[in-house]
Protein backbone atom coordinates (compact mmCIF):
# COMPACT_ATOMS: atom_id res chain seq x y z
CA UNK A 1 0.00 0.00 0.00
CA UNK A 2 1.47 3.41 -0.96
CA UNK A 3 1.84 6.41 1.34
CA UNK A 4 -1.30 8.09 0.00
CA UNK A 5 -3.40 5.02 0.75
CA UNK A 6 -1.87 4.77 4.22
CA UNK A 7 -2.83 8.38 4.93
CA UNK A 8 -6.33 7.74 3.58
CA UNK A 9 -6.78 4.69 5.82
CA UNK A 10 -5.51 6.49 8.92
CA UNK A 11 -7.64 9.56 8.26
CA UNK A 12 -10.74 7.51 7.53
CA UNK A 13 -10.21 5.52 10.73
CA UNK A 14 -9.60 8.68 12.77
CA UNK A 15 -12.61 10.58 11.49
CA UNK A 16 -14.81 7.52 11.80
CA UNK A 17 -13.76 7.27 15.44
CA UNK A 18 -14.64 10.94 15.98
CA UNK A 19 -18.02 10.48 14.33
CA UNK A 20 -19.23 7.24 15.89
CA UNK A 21 -23.02 7.09 16.02
CA UNK A 22 -23.39 7.29 19.75
CA UNK A 23 -24.97 9.73 22.18
CA UNK A 24 -21.79 11.81 22.22
CA UNK A 25 -20.39 11.49 18.69
CA UNK A 26 -17.20 13.53 19.09
CA UNK A 27 -15.86 11.81 22.19
CA UNK A 28 -15.99 14.92 24.35
CA UNK A 29 -16.99 14.74 28.01
CA UNK A 30 -20.74 14.29 28.38
CA UNK A 31 -22.68 17.48 29.07
CA UNK A 32 -26.30 17.08 30.02
CA UNK A 33 -27.13 20.55 28.62
CA UNK A 34 -26.07 19.60 25.06
CA UNK A 35 -28.60 17.89 22.78
CA UNK A 36 -26.24 15.62 20.86
CA UNK A 37 -29.04 14.10 18.80
CA UNK A 38 -29.52 17.52 17.10
CA UNK A 39 -25.88 17.87 16.10
CA UNK A 40 -26.03 16.65 12.50
CA UNK A 41 -25.94 19.02 9.55
CA UNK A 42 -29.38 18.99 7.96
CA UNK A 43 -30.15 19.19 4.25
CA UNK A 44 -33.49 20.20 2.78
CA UNK A 45 -33.19 18.90 -0.77
CA UNK A 46 -31.54 15.95 -2.52
CA UNK A 47 -28.87 18.03 -4.27
CA UNK A 48 -27.31 19.53 -1.13
CA UNK A 49 -23.82 18.36 -0.14
CA UNK A 50 -20.30 19.67 0.36
CA UNK A 51 -18.56 17.58 -2.29
CA UNK A 52 -16.78 20.54 -3.91
CA UNK A 53 -15.34 21.68 -0.60
CA UNK A 54 -14.47 18.13 0.46
CA UNK A 55 -12.69 17.40 -2.82
CA UNK A 56 -10.45 20.40 -2.21
CA UNK A 57 -9.83 19.08 1.29
CA UNK A 58 -8.92 15.69 -0.25
CA UNK A 59 -6.37 17.32 -2.56
CA UNK A 60 -4.80 19.11 0.38
CA UNK A 61 -4.70 16.17 2.79
CA UNK A 62 -3.76 13.36 0.41
CA UNK A 63 -1.66 15.21 -2.18
CA UNK A 64 -0.48 18.26 -0.23
CA UNK A 65 -1.88 20.58 -2.89
CA UNK A 66 -3.57 23.94 -2.66
CA UNK A 67 -5.22 26.15 -0.11
CA UNK A 68 -8.61 25.36 1.42
CA UNK A 69 -10.34 28.55 2.48
CA UNK A 70 -13.10 28.77 5.08
CA UNK A 71 -14.81 31.98 6.21
CA UNK A 72 -17.10 32.36 9.23
CA UNK A 73 -19.09 35.59 9.46
CA UNK A 74 -21.29 36.99 12.22
CA UNK A 75 -21.50 39.54 15.03
CA UNK A 76 -19.94 39.65 18.50
CA UNK A 77 -19.90 35.83 18.66
CA UNK A 78 -17.24 36.00 15.94
CA UNK A 79 -15.38 39.27 16.65
CA UNK A 80 -13.76 37.79 19.75
CA UNK A 81 -12.52 34.92 17.51
CA UNK A 82 -12.85 32.19 20.15
CA UNK A 83 -15.52 30.03 18.51
CA UNK A 84 -13.98 30.59 15.06
CA UNK A 85 -10.43 30.05 16.33
CA UNK A 86 -11.43 26.69 17.80
CA UNK A 87 -12.73 25.67 14.37
CA UNK A 88 -9.57 27.07 12.77
CA UNK A 89 -7.34 24.99 15.01
CA UNK A 90 -9.45 21.88 14.48
CA UNK A 91 -9.23 22.20 10.70
CA UNK A 92 -5.51 22.95 10.75
CA UNK A 93 -4.74 19.93 12.96
CA UNK A 94 -7.02 17.49 11.14
CA UNK A 95 -3.90 16.08 9.47
CA UNK A 96 -0.19 17.02 9.60
CA UNK A 97 0.95 20.31 8.06
CA UNK A 98 -2.45 21.87 7.37
CA UNK A 99 -1.59 25.32 8.75
CA UNK A 100 -1.92 27.46 5.63
CA UNK A 101 -1.35 30.77 7.40
CA UNK A 102 -3.51 33.30 9.23
CA UNK A 103 -4.78 35.22 6.21
CA UNK A 104 -7.27 38.10 6.50
CA UNK A 105 -7.87 39.77 9.88
CA UNK A 106 -8.56 43.13 11.47
CA UNK A 107 -6.63 44.88 14.28
CA UNK A 108 -9.73 45.72 16.32
CA UNK A 109 -7.86 47.62 19.03
CA UNK A 110 -7.01 50.22 16.43
CA UNK A 111 -10.77 50.89 16.18
CA UNK A 112 -11.12 50.96 20.01
CA UNK A 113 -13.03 47.71 20.35
CA UNK A 114 -12.24 44.23 21.69
CA UNK A 115 -9.50 42.28 19.93
CA UNK A 116 -8.80 38.52 19.86
CA UNK A 117 -6.21 37.75 22.52
CA UNK A 118 -3.68 35.87 20.40
CA UNK A 119 -2.56 38.81 18.27
CA UNK A 120 -1.83 42.38 19.23
CA UNK A 121 -1.59 45.62 17.34
CA UNK A 122 -0.07 48.79 18.78
CA UNK A 123 -0.07 52.17 17.11
CA UNK A 124 0.78 55.84 17.32
CA UNK A 125 -1.36 58.63 15.97
CA UNK A 126 -5.01 59.33 16.58
CA UNK A 127 -7.29 56.65 15.16
CA UNK A 128 -11.08 56.59 15.04
CA UNK A 129 -13.12 53.39 14.74
CA UNK A 130 -16.25 52.86 12.65
CA UNK A 131 -18.47 49.76 12.88
CA UNK A 132 -21.00 48.77 10.22
CA UNK A 133 -23.44 47.94 13.03
CA UNK A 134 -23.71 51.55 14.25
CA UNK A 135 -26.25 53.20 11.97
CA UNK A 136 -25.29 56.66 13.23
CA UNK A 137 -21.77 56.18 11.85
CA UNK A 138 -21.10 56.85 8.19
CA UNK A 139 -17.92 55.88 6.34
CA UNK A 140 -16.81 53.24 3.85
CA UNK A 141 -16.43 49.63 4.94
CA UNK A 142 -14.93 46.54 3.39
CA UNK A 143 -15.09 42.82 4.08
CA UNK A 144 -14.21 43.22 7.77
CA UNK A 145 -17.22 45.48 8.43
CA UNK A 146 -15.02 47.74 10.52
CA UNK A 147 -12.79 50.67 9.59
CA UNK A 148 -9.98 52.40 11.48
CA UNK A 149 -9.29 55.90 10.22
CA UNK A 150 -6.66 58.54 10.92
CA UNK A 151 -6.10 62.07 9.64
CA UNK A 152 -2.75 62.49 11.37
CA UNK A 153 0.15 63.40 9.12
CA UNK A 154 2.13 60.48 10.53
CA UNK A 155 1.21 57.27 12.35
CA UNK A 156 2.72 53.85 13.02
CA UNK A 157 1.28 50.36 13.15
CA UNK A 158 2.98 47.36 14.79
CA UNK A 159 1.61 43.82 14.76
CA UNK A 160 2.67 40.56 16.43
CA UNK A 161 1.24 37.27 17.66
CA UNK A 162 1.31 36.29 21.32
CA UNK A 163 0.31 33.41 23.61
CA UNK A 164 2.19 30.19 24.36
CA UNK A 165 -0.44 28.01 22.68
CA UNK A 166 -0.88 30.18 19.58
CA UNK A 167 -0.02 28.29 16.38
CA UNK A 168 3.01 29.61 14.53
CA UNK A 169 1.76 31.85 11.73
CA UNK A 170 4.59 33.07 9.52
CA UNK A 171 4.19 34.97 6.28
CA UNK A 172 6.14 36.55 3.44
CA UNK A 173 3.30 38.67 2.08
CA UNK A 174 1.54 41.52 3.92
CA UNK A 175 -1.54 43.05 2.30
CA UNK A 176 -2.81 46.30 3.78
CA UNK A 177 -6.42 46.92 2.70
CA UNK A 178 -7.02 50.66 2.57
CA UNK A 179 -8.49 53.47 0.45
CA UNK A 180 -5.91 52.97 -2.28
CA UNK A 181 -7.40 55.28 -4.90
CA UNK A 182 -8.29 58.37 -2.90
CA UNK A 183 -5.53 58.63 -0.31
CA UNK A 184 -2.42 60.79 -0.27
CA UNK A 185 -0.72 58.60 2.32
CA UNK A 186 2.34 56.43 1.88
CA UNK A 187 2.86 53.14 3.72
CA UNK A 188 6.46 52.26 4.59
CA UNK A 189 7.51 48.88 5.97
CA UNK A 190 10.20 49.57 8.58
CA UNK A 191 10.56 46.17 10.25
CA UNK A 192 12.01 44.44 7.15
CA UNK A 193 13.15 44.97 3.60
CA UNK A 194 10.87 43.76 0.84
CA UNK A 195 11.39 42.39 -2.63
CA UNK A 196 8.52 44.30 -4.16
CA UNK A 197 5.54 46.50 -3.37
CA UNK A 198 2.31 45.99 -5.33
CA UNK A 199 -0.45 48.57 -5.28
CA UNK A 200 -3.63 46.71 -6.26
CA UNK A 201 -6.30 49.33 -6.97
CA UNK A 202 -8.72 46.75 -8.40
CA UNK A 203 -9.09 44.90 -5.07
CA UNK A 204 -7.94 47.71 -2.81
CA UNK A 205 -4.68 46.86 -1.05
CA UNK A 206 -0.98 47.56 -0.97
CA UNK A 207 1.05 44.34 -0.78
CA UNK A 208 4.58 44.01 0.58
CA UNK A 209 6.37 40.86 -0.60
CA UNK A 210 9.40 39.71 1.42
CA UNK A 211 12.25 37.37 0.48
CA UNK A 212 11.97 35.59 3.85
CA UNK A 213 9.30 34.63 6.37
CA UNK A 214 8.40 36.76 9.39
CA UNK A 215 5.84 36.61 12.21
CA UNK A 216 5.50 40.34 12.95
CA UNK A 217 5.74 43.69 11.20
CA UNK A 218 5.84 47.44 11.71
CA UNK A 219 4.75 50.21 9.34
CA UNK A 220 5.03 53.97 9.06
CA UNK A 221 1.98 55.65 7.55
CA UNK A 222 2.52 59.27 6.54
CA UNK A 223 0.81 61.90 4.45
CA UNK A 224 2.72 62.97 1.34
CA UNK A 225 1.29 66.50 1.01
CA UNK A 226 -0.38 69.19 3.10
CA UNK A 227 -3.93 68.46 1.96
CA UNK A 228 -5.95 67.07 4.88
CA UNK A 229 -7.46 63.67 4.14
CA UNK A 230 -8.08 60.37 5.87
CA UNK A 231 -6.25 57.05 5.73
CA UNK A 232 -8.83 54.26 6.10
CA UNK A 233 -7.66 50.82 7.16
CA UNK A 234 -10.09 48.03 6.24
CA UNK A 235 -8.05 44.96 7.13
CA UNK A 236 -4.75 43.09 6.85
CA UNK A 237 -3.90 39.77 5.21
CA UNK A 238 -0.83 37.78 6.27
CA UNK A 239 -0.09 35.17 3.62
CA UNK A 240 2.38 32.56 2.42
CA UNK A 241 2.50 29.96 -0.35
CA UNK A 242 2.32 26.93 1.94
CA UNK A 243 -0.52 24.51 1.23
CA UNK A 244 -3.03 24.31 4.07
CA UNK A 245 -6.27 25.60 5.54
CA UNK A 246 -6.84 29.34 5.88
CA UNK A 247 -9.73 30.16 8.21
CA UNK A 248 -11.02 33.74 8.03
CA UNK A 249 -13.27 35.09 10.76
CA UNK A 250 -15.34 38.22 10.06
CA UNK A 251 -17.27 39.59 13.01
CA UNK A 252 -18.47 42.96 14.27
CA UNK A 253 -20.11 43.60 17.62
CA UNK A 254 -23.81 44.25 17.07
CA UNK A 255 -23.74 43.40 13.36
CA UNK A 256 -26.87 42.18 11.58
CA UNK A 257 -27.39 41.14 7.96
CA UNK A 258 -28.34 44.75 7.21
CA UNK A 259 -24.98 45.88 8.62
CA UNK A 260 -23.01 43.91 6.04
CA UNK A 261 -25.11 45.35 3.22
CA UNK A 262 -23.49 48.70 4.12
CA UNK A 263 -20.04 47.37 3.18
CA UNK A 264 -19.33 48.90 -0.23
CA UNK A 265 -16.06 47.02 -0.69
CA UNK A 266 -17.28 43.63 0.59
CA UNK A 267 -17.05 41.77 -2.72
CA UNK A 268 -13.99 43.74 -3.80
CA UNK A 269 -11.99 42.63 -0.76
CA UNK A 270 -13.53 39.15 -0.81
CA UNK A 271 -11.65 38.51 -4.06
CA UNK A 272 -8.46 38.35 -2.01
CA UNK A 273 -10.00 35.72 0.30
CA UNK A 274 -12.15 33.76 -2.19
CA UNK A 275 -13.63 31.27 0.32
CA UNK A 276 -14.55 27.68 -0.57
CA UNK A 277 -16.93 27.37 2.39
CA UNK A 278 -18.75 30.21 4.18
CA UNK A 279 -20.27 29.54 7.60
CA UNK A 280 -23.07 32.05 8.19
CA UNK A 281 -23.67 33.03 11.83
CA UNK A 282 -25.37 36.41 11.30
CA UNK A 283 -28.74 36.61 12.98
CA UNK A 284 -28.66 37.09 16.74
CA UNK A 285 -28.80 40.89 16.31
CA UNK A 286 -31.45 40.74 13.58
CA UNK A 287 -33.73 38.71 15.86
CA UNK A 288 -33.06 40.95 18.85
CA UNK A 289 -34.85 43.81 17.07
CA UNK A 290 -38.54 44.00 18.16
CA UNK A 291 -39.35 44.94 14.54
CA UNK A 292 -37.62 41.84 13.17
CA UNK A 293 -38.78 41.14 9.61
CA UNK A 294 -38.37 37.50 8.62
CA UNK A 295 -38.64 38.17 4.88
CA UNK A 296 -36.22 41.10 5.08
CA UNK A 297 -33.77 38.88 6.93
CA UNK A 298 -34.02 36.23 4.22
CA UNK A 299 -33.67 38.79 1.44
CA UNK A 300 -30.60 40.32 3.07
CA UNK A 301 -28.99 36.89 3.22
CA UNK A 302 -29.88 36.29 -0.43
CA UNK A 303 -27.98 39.45 -1.33
CA UNK A 304 -24.91 38.45 0.68
CA UNK A 305 -24.96 34.96 -0.89
CA UNK A 306 -25.16 36.52 -4.36
CA UNK A 307 -22.16 38.73 -3.58
CA UNK A 308 -20.09 35.72 -2.53
CA UNK A 309 -21.14 33.68 -5.56
CA UNK A 310 -19.95 36.50 -7.83
CA UNK A 311 -16.49 36.02 -6.35
CA UNK A 312 -16.56 32.22 -6.23
CA UNK A 313 -19.49 30.52 -8.01
CA UNK A 314 -18.40 27.19 -6.49
CA UNK A 315 -18.49 28.42 -2.90
CA UNK A 316 -20.61 26.33 -0.53
CA UNK A 317 -22.50 27.53 2.54
CA UNK A 318 -23.41 26.36 6.01
CA UNK A 319 -26.22 28.28 7.73
CA UNK A 320 -26.11 28.30 11.53
CA UNK A 321 -29.24 29.12 13.53
CA UNK A 322 -29.15 31.61 16.38
CA UNK A 323 -28.22 30.47 19.84
CA UNK A 324 -30.97 30.57 22.43
CA UNK A 325 -31.06 34.00 24.06
CA UNK A 326 -33.24 36.22 26.23
CA UNK A 327 -34.67 39.63 25.40
CA UNK A 328 -33.62 42.18 28.06
CA UNK A 329 -32.42 39.18 30.13
CA UNK A 330 -36.00 38.40 31.13
CA UNK A 331 -37.90 36.93 28.20
CA UNK A 332 -36.88 33.99 25.99
CA UNK A 333 -36.50 35.50 22.53
CA UNK A 334 -39.13 33.74 20.42
CA UNK A 335 -38.05 35.61 17.29
CA UNK A 336 -35.42 32.88 17.01
CA UNK A 337 -38.09 30.69 15.40
CA UNK A 338 -38.68 33.14 12.54
CA UNK A 339 -34.95 33.47 11.94
CA UNK A 340 -34.61 29.69 12.02
CA UNK A 341 -37.44 29.24 9.48
CA UNK A 342 -35.77 31.75 7.18
CA UNK A 343 -32.46 29.89 7.45
CA UNK A 344 -34.14 26.61 6.56
CA UNK A 345 -35.51 28.23 3.40
CA UNK A 346 -32.09 29.71 2.65
CA UNK A 347 -30.39 26.33 3.07
CA UNK A 348 -32.96 24.78 0.72
CA UNK A 349 -32.76 27.37 -2.06
CA UNK A 350 -28.96 27.64 -1.96
CA UNK A 351 -28.34 23.85 -1.83
CA UNK A 352 -26.66 24.25 1.54
CA UNK A 353 -26.70 22.62 4.94
CA UNK A 354 -28.03 23.96 8.22
CA UNK A 355 -26.50 23.45 11.65
CA UNK A 356 -29.16 24.02 14.29
CA UNK A 357 -27.26 25.58 17.18
CA UNK A 358 -30.58 26.55 18.77
CA UNK A 359 -31.63 22.90 19.07
CA UNK A 360 -28.11 21.75 20.04
CA UNK A 361 -28.35 24.13 23.01
CA UNK A 362 -31.72 22.66 23.97
CA UNK A 363 -34.26 25.01 22.39
CA UNK A 364 -36.15 27.95 23.87
CA UNK A 365 -34.96 28.98 27.33
CA UNK A 366 -32.03 26.55 27.28
CA UNK A 367 -29.27 29.15 27.67
CA UNK A 368 -29.92 29.22 31.44
CA UNK A 369 -28.78 25.60 31.49
CA UNK A 370 -25.50 26.70 29.89
CA UNK A 371 -25.03 29.51 32.41
CA UNK A 372 -25.03 27.29 35.50
CA UNK A 373 -21.95 25.20 34.54
CA UNK A 374 -20.14 28.27 33.16
CA UNK A 375 -20.67 27.86 29.40
CA UNK A 376 -22.84 30.96 28.83
CA UNK A 377 -22.73 34.47 30.26
CA UNK A 378 -25.33 35.99 32.53
CA UNK A 379 -26.39 38.43 29.81
CA UNK A 380 -28.21 35.41 28.31
CA UNK A 381 -26.88 36.21 24.85
CA UNK A 382 -23.18 35.37 24.74
CA UNK A 383 -21.25 32.25 25.62
CA UNK A 384 -18.14 32.09 27.77
CA UNK A 385 -14.74 31.04 26.41
CA UNK A 386 -15.51 27.44 27.41
CA UNK A 387 -18.89 27.71 25.70
CA UNK A 388 -17.48 29.02 22.43
CA UNK A 389 -14.74 26.39 22.43
CA UNK A 390 -17.34 23.69 23.00
CA UNK A 391 -19.52 25.09 20.22
CA UNK A 392 -16.52 25.02 17.89
CA UNK A 393 -15.88 21.38 18.71
CA UNK A 394 -19.53 20.44 18.29
CA UNK A 395 -19.75 22.13 14.90
CA UNK A 396 -16.45 20.65 13.73
CA UNK A 397 -17.66 17.19 14.67
CA UNK A 398 -20.79 17.73 12.57
CA UNK A 399 -18.69 18.82 9.57
CA UNK A 400 -16.35 15.86 10.02
CA UNK A 401 -19.31 13.49 10.10
CA UNK A 402 -20.23 14.73 6.62
CA UNK A 403 -16.61 14.46 5.52
CA UNK A 404 -16.55 10.89 6.81
CA UNK A 405 -19.50 10.08 4.53
CA UNK A 406 -17.56 11.59 1.64
CA UNK A 407 -14.49 9.48 2.47
CA UNK A 408 -16.62 6.36 2.66
CA UNK A 409 -17.76 6.95 -0.91
CA UNK A 410 -14.13 7.33 -2.01
CA UNK A 411 -13.28 4.10 -0.22
CA UNK A 412 -15.87 2.26 -2.32
CA UNK A 413 -14.49 3.54 -5.62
Amino acid sequence: MNIKNNIFTLLLTGISTICLAQSNPHLLPEHDFVVYDSMDIRYYNDTSNYNTFFRKLDDLIFDGKGKVRVMQIGGSHIQADIWSDQLRRNFQTLAPSLNGGRGFLFPYRLAHTNNPYYYKCTSTGEWKGFRNSLMKQDTTWGLSGITASTMDSAATLKFYFRGDDTPYYDFNSIKIFHNVEDTNYCIELISDTCVSIIRNEEIGYTEFILDHFVDSFEFNIYRTDTIASAFNLYGISLDNDDPGVIYTSVGVNGASTKSYLRCDFFTQHLRAVKPDLVIFCIGINDAYDPNFCENCYENNYDTIVSWIKKVNPNCEFLFVTNNDSYYKRRYPNKRVFGARDAMIRLADKHNSGLWDMFEVMGGLGSCVNWIKPGYAKKDKIHLTKNGYNLMGDLMFSAIMKEYNKHLQTLNKE
